[in-house]
């Protein structure tokens, strides 16, 4: 049985004037306090003072028993316990005197019970009142309780609680059906009983919550306690949440450049790229949602600067390629988020030259917006042969053009240790290397 500890308000609720030889004093009813909405009767297991003991607030007056738990009733103020009226083990309803205090100095050798009104309050005129229905009477209790073997249970959608059985049969209900149930996949609450019976309104049971579990973005790991002595633990670096590979794309624009020429159309760059991108998950991804069609699984979009001659990068969703997350509330796996590529804007690289990162290229622009000067490059002589002052073009550096490819998720460090998602990069580097694989 639970055990619960009531506090009772500390306003009285029934007070008559008493006196002794010393001073005015006052005798207060101590009544049986309801503990819960539907309880009706209650009964006293234990007084934990004694008739003529004093008290202070907060102090254990008494142990009250009721169908569903043992709850201790505190004192809601200083005082006596000047008479017991109800002794232990005994039964009363709400709202029934069980016990009479006192104050402080007053005199308790000869102490009767209060009126339930002050014969010295002056009467009030009543104010007329328009004559209101009158109340449906309860029906009279049974002085003994009905054969459970009478029930009617043929109805019912789920099993009586002891309470419940313990007032129907103290009621004589045998028809279960006829009670109009308000509890989790339609059972019948002590609540509901009393309504049928009248004797509280009926009120629905709250909606009831299929896990007690709260939310998991409001769940909160507990970290073990550092221990005494110990040294403060290194702080980590953030695990990255991105691979990446720089590609050279100038057969790739070449090719687009010659179809567009040739088909007179006008087909982008991130059109080539996006087909790459299906063309190595269906390399990796073997599910049926990703090879039924050449654009399943990939998503992106297309603007003014995709079909400029200068690529100016562009930005991709993979589906079906991050492994799915399990969930440990509901016991089962749930779709990740997609991966994100992201392809940064052509760069012009010499050979022997290393092209520059985009976080390279942002630091030159925060310094060219601080008015920090652009490096110059110093100028490059062009050598002349002596004997047909032609240009000596195998002397010359190479030029490229290439792009970062970078594969990103959410997660940091969760992209590290996906396989599916190291081979999907290469082979996406395989195919923008060789973008005649993509016109097969």
């Amino acid at each position: 049985m639970q055990r619960f500890i009531a506090r009772l308000p500390s306003t009285k609720t029934c007070a008559a004037g008493f006196h002794s030889a010393a001073s005015r004093a006052a005798i207060s009813r101590f009544n049986m306090p309801a503990m819960s909405p539907t309880m009706t009767e209650g009964t006293i297991h234990q007084w934990k003072v004694k008739e003529g003991e004093s008290f202070s607030a907060g102090d254990i007056l008494l142990e009250l028993e009721t169908d569903k738990a043992q709850i201790d009733v505190d004192a809601p103020e200083d005082g006596i316990l000047a008479k017991i009226i109800l002794k232990d083990g005994e039964k009363a309803a709400v709202n029934q005197p069980i016990a009479l205090l006192a104050e402080e100095g007053d005199d308790i050798s000869n102490v009767e019970m209060p009126a339930e009104e002050s014969s010295s309050a002056p009467e009030q005129p009543k104010a007329a009142e328009e004559p209101k229905p009158a109340a449906a009477a309860a029906p009279p209790t049974p002085s003994t309780p009905m054969d459970h073997h009478e029930l009617d249970t043929s109805k019912l959608k789920k099993p009586l609680s002891p309470a419940v059985i313990s007032l129907v049969l103290k009621h004589h209900i045998k028809d279960l059906g006829a009670i109009k149930a308000s509890g989790p996949g339609g059972r019948i609450l002590k609540g509901d009983v009393l309504a049928h019976l009248g004797l509280i309104p009926y009120k629905p049971a709250p909606p009831f919550r299929t896990s007690i579990a709260p939310p998991r973005e409001e769940i909160v790991f507990a970290k073990p306690a550092a221990k005494e002595g110990a040294a403060a633990p290194k702080e980590e670096k953030p695990l990255p949440n991105f691979i990446s590979k720089t590609v050279a794309v100038d057969d790739l624009l070449a090719l687009r450049r010659a179809l567009n020429e040739s088909n007179r159309t006008n087909v982008s760059v991130n059109d080539f790229i996006a087909k790459a991108a299906t063309r190595a998950l269906q390399d990796v991804v073997s599910s049926p949602k990703v090879s039924s069609s050449p654009s399943k699984g990939i998503v992106y979009n297309t603007d003014v600067s995709s079909f400029s001659d200068a690529y100016k990068g562009g930005s991709f969703k993979i589906f079906h390629l991050s492994p799915p997350t399990y969930d440990f509330i509901t016991d089962s796996y749930e779709t990740s988020k997609p991966y994100e590529l992201n392809v940064s804007a052509s760069q012009r690289v010499e050979s022997g030259q290393a092209p520059k990162s985009q976080d390279e290229e942002m630091v030159d622009l925060i310094g060219f917006l601080g008015g920090e000067a652009p490096k110059k490059e110093a100028p490059r002589a062009i050598g002349l042969t002596t004997k047909n002052a032609q240009i000596d073009f195998s002397a010359q550096p190479k030029v490229s053009h290439q792009v970062e490819i970078k594969l990103q998720d959410s997660v940091p460090g969760k992209i590290l240790n996906d396989q599916k998602a190291a081979t999907f990069l290469d082979r996406v580097e395989y195919y923008v290397r060789n973008p005649s694989e993509l016109t097969a």
